[in-house]
């Protein structure tokens, strides 16, 4: 008994078979011989141009700045490594106010938030405005205030 091949084709299929590899093969040499690029414009008022571009990369600094992170007040004795991050302290900074922490002492005011921070007095002067102190160290901070004013006098 003669065995019969599973992959005989017919003259109509090697026909196709032929021209399906030939067309492959022009494909891939139009591919490779034919330059797909679209020409380069050329702008005749570069002036123009150059002005919209300004104007666009101003509007997205513009859009930047609106998206900046808005400050909610804050007590500055629980400044997180991140919250101090964003408000612009250095590592070193962040980590004089922690490990005064550790000690178990709080910063009562600006100016000992400075003293224990070592930050700079344009940064102090940035972040300070949103410092929220608890009612009973603000009565005492105003307290020492008049007290002061009284000896002054």
């Amino acid at each position: 008994m003669k065995k019969q091949s599973r992959f005989t084709f017919t003259q109509q299929q090697r026909n196709g078979i032929v021209l399906l590899a030939a067309l492959i093969v022009l494909v891939q040499l139009a591919y490779y011989f034919v330059d797909f690029q679209p020409e380069e414009y050329i702008p005749e008022n570069k002036e123009r141009l150059w002005a919209f571009q300004e104007e666009m990369d101003s509007l997205k600094q513009a859009a930047l700045h609106a998206r900046a992170p808005k400050i909610f007040p804050f007590n500055p004795n629980f400044i997180s490594d991140h919250k101090g991050y964003t408000l612009g302290m250095s590592v070193e900074e962040i980590d004089r106010l922690h490990s005064f922490r550790k000690q178990n002492k709080f910063v009562n005011s600006a100016r000992e938030f400075q003293k224990v921070t070592q930050v700079s007095d344009s940064l102090l002067a940035s972040i300070s405005q949103y410092f929220k102190f608890p009612e009973w160290v603000q009565q005492r901070n105003r307290r020492k205030a008049q007290q002061k004013k009284y000896q002054a006098i």
